[in-house]
């Protein structure tokens, strides 16, 4: 498995998210410059992450977009699948029949513990963990608190 670069760049932009003050609404092109990220593909990735209900977006002269969640309410296997397929790493293990092989093959148990695996830290690895350990290695000591967010418009 290896993810796309529009994940990675949801990914990197969640991240900048989780660092801001609660309710702080951020302007893509300081998203995009932060996270060196293409600012021309940064809103399609945002309306992508707003339509999954990980962050909220705001139009006019004060807008831009804000985590609809708590950092510790958001994974990284959510933002994954947001913007990818669901995770899978072999066919087979997509539906259970896929492979005729299914139930003579010797490898395909390991695929499902590897995959079973590989699903459970993306769910256990959250935002605020994430800016935790961003915060450590760029000194910084803000911890996200989550006070509410504002009303938002569909992008």
């Amino acid at each position: 498995m290896q993810l796309t670069r529009q994940a990675d760049y949801a990914i990197r932009a969640l991240l900048h998210l989780s660092g801001q003050e609660p309710g702080n609404v951020v302007q893509t092109r300081e998203i995009a410059a932060s996270q060196d990220i293409p600012e021309k593909y940064l809103p399609t990735i945002m309306r992508t992450l707003a339509r999954a209900g990980l962050v909220r977006t705001l139009r006019g002269n004060q807008g831009g977009v804000l985590l609809a969640r708590k950092p510790d309410k958001i994974n990284l296997r959510e933002v994954i699948e947001a913007i990818e397929e669901p995770i899978v790493l072999n066919r087979c293990l997509r539906d259970h029949g896929e492979c005729s092989r299914d139930d003579l093959c010797p490898v395909y148990p390991v695929w499902t513990r590897i995959q079973e695996s590989l699903v459970e830290r993306l769910e256990s690895t959250t935002f605020a963990d994430l800016a935790s350990e961003n915060a450590v290695q760029s000194g910084s000591s803000k911890e996200w608190q989550y006070s509410g967010a504002r009303e938002t418009v569909p992008a």
